[in-house]
């Protein structure tokens, strides 16, 4: 081998191990002790988290536009629930397939810089056969449970949280996404979105070996084997967000937490995508659902199969970490 071809094929091995750096390296120390005992402050919440997830996935089951009557139930409670908050929720309402679906919206106006908007959304649909314990009444339950208790905090930009609908097929990456209509909604008027943080399956980790599974075979090499941790993930153009997401995360939070940026499309799981195909930057927090998640998409996730005292300890830590996204020292 020459010396220019070896000065070369170097200094194409750097860039690449530079790149990879770039792509997994994420601020703030991981969390890795036992998990802190349950306080009557988080069992109050677990059970809260608890009683959404039964109403949604119990009692009212699979919701999608095949049961139309449910995809109402949902909305109207998650209305019922930012009201009761203190909020004023907003029915956003469109029609598809001829009928009228809604994107819910709640905001807590921010005392500085208002026009600056942190987005937090989870979907409340269900695919079709299942009622959508983990996917996602579990994201709903945090939104719902940031829409009780995030006023404690004094915010900076405005926080807005949205329930999305239609998240699922067929209607994923289609026209009729909810969260792509809403999206594209923002972008029309053009509002300020510095961040979209989507919750989609944040419900289920597990200490059993060989539980995690990857898109990719390479990212075994990086990331556990054992599905005990919630993922954050977004693309190259939100690999801000998503750093700062994850640190602030990891300052508040007693949960195991990893971070990756996704190249392409290939992180494009969940609602983030329509921020991104919007223009606007997207990270999705999830316990990586069909890469871990016995019961991805069936009629058996239910709210049994969750764990809710880590819910709680997400739900705890997600306050703070909105509060610090919704500051303005933030980009």
């Amino acid at each position: 081998m020459g010396k220019v071809t070896a000065a070369i094929l170097g200094a194409a091995l750097l860039a690449v191990l530079a790149r990879l750096a770039w792509t997994l390296w994420m601020p703030g120390d991981r969390f890795a002790g036992a998990r802190p005992p349950l306080t009557p402050e988080r069992g109050a919440l677990k059970r809260e988290l608890e009683a959404d997830v039964e109403r949604l996935a119990g009692k009212i089951g699979e919701r999608n536009l095949g049961r139309p009557q449910a995809l109402g139930a949902a909305r109207d409670f998650i209305l019922d629930a930012f009201a009761e908050a203190g909020l004023r929720p907003e029915r956003r309402d469109y029609s598809l397939a001829g009928q009228t679906v809604s994107n819910v919206v709640a905001e807590l106006r921010g005392t500085g810089h208002p026009e600056q908007v942190v987005v937090v959304g989870a979907h409340y649909d269900s695919v079709h056969g299942s009622p959508g314990a983990d996917d996602n009444a579990s994201g709903v339950a945090v939104l719902l449970s940031l829409a009780r208790h995030l006023e404690r905090y004094k915010l900076d930009r405005t926080v807005r949280l949205v329930a999305f609908v239609n998240e699922e097929p067929p209607d994923f990456m289609r026209s009729g996404m909810g969260s792509l209509v809403y999206a594209r909604e923002c972008r029309a008027k053009g509002e300020d979105i510095r961040l979209a943080l989507v919750l989609d399956g944040v419900g289920y980790l597990t200490e059993k070996a060989d539980s995690q599974r990857y898109p990719s075979a390479l990212l075994k090499l990086f990331f556990p084997g054992t599905g005990n941790f919630l993922a954050f993930v977004a693309n190259s153009a939100s690999a801000s967000g998503l750093r700062e997401t994850v640190g602030a995360f990891r300052r508040h939070g007693a949960l195991r937490s990893q971070g990756a940026v996704m190249p392409g499309s290939s992180g494009a799981w969940s609602d983030q995508w329509a921020f991104w195909e919007s223009g606007y930057p997207g990270v999705l927090l999830t316990d990586t659902l069909p890469f871990r998640y016995p019961h991805y998409h069936t009629a058996q996730d239910l709210p049994d199969k969750l764990d809710f005292e880590a819910l709680a300890l997400l739900a705890q830590a997600l306050g703070p970490t909105v509060r610090d996204l919704a500051s303005s020292t933030n980009r």
